[in-house]
């Protein structure tokens, strides 16, 4: 634990920080991890906001055709403090069709044998990093008494320093960027205006709307409009549109 700790004090950026983290988590035997932020995991209507996630050494495209939204081991965070174990969720009988999707969309990209932390902060926010072990035999291994509670440290620790060394915009996603053109268009489509309301407000033409949508969408790495807008929302890159 000092030295990760010690790790953390001397990398330069949060992006660094996440290779010390995978360092440390692979010499407890875990292959691949996601960390993921949300600054509100609940939208107005209670639904679940969408986190922003980082990861290191997931297949490549592994969230293609897959939602955070219908994400049943996210949903059981808010249950508990505790280190959650995939294979319990998985044995639940009240999952959704959604839910079970997402399992299996996961086991087929081999992210099966999984042991998330959820984090909540005293501010409303949440974070939580799932270890991923590559077999049944690692994952054994991994969800040993000892090794869990070293991961549920270790994840402690790799917030509680995040925080301080870092605003939450650079911890969420470091690379996300929006020109003030993006933004204006984001911040109206939030607001529910269509391309056609923001070409006539900014003096625009559609097909330019169209455009600063597509290359917001791009910037933040987001799969739609809508959640594009809920990714500049949550980054604090546009303001939440009032009720």
């Amino acid at each position: 634990m000092e030295g990760f700790a010690a790790d953390l004090e001397r990398v330069g950026d949060f992006e660094s920080a996440l290779d010390a983290l995978h360092q440390t988590l692979s010499g407890l035997g875990f292959s691949a991890f996601a960390y993921g932020m949300a600054s509100t995991p609940r939208a107005q209507d209670g639904t679940f906001a969408s986190p922003i996630v980082k990861t290191r050494a997931f297949p490549n495209r592994w969230d293609r055709h897959w939602s955070h939204l219908c994400d049943p081991y996210y949903r059981f965070c808010f249950t508990t403090t505790l280190p959650l174990r995939w294979l319990d969720v998985q044995a639940h009988e009240r999952l959704s069709a959604g839910e079970r999707a997402c399992v299996d969309h996961l086991n087929d990209k081999n992210l099966h044998y999984g042991i998330t932390v959820p984090m909540h902060m005293p501010n409303g926010s949440f974070a939580f990093v799932s270890a991923i072990s590559e077999g049944a035999t690692e994952y054994e291994a991994g969800s040993s008494p000892s090794v869990v509670n070293a991961l549920f440290a270790l994840c402690h620790q790799f917030q509680n320093t995040s925080l301080r060394r870092w605003s939450w915009s650079q911890a969420a996603d470091t690379k996300a960027w929006l020109s003030a053109r993006e933004k204006e268009c984001l911040s109206l489509a939030a607001q529910g205006k269509t391309s056609d309301d923001i070409a006539l407000i900014l003096g625009l033409s559609c097909e330019t709307v169209r455009s600063h949508m597509k290359r917001a969408i791009v910037h933040l790495n987001a799969s739609n409009r809508p959640h594009a807008i809920a990714k500049a929302i949550q980054l604090r890159l546009i303001d939440m549109p009032f009720a």
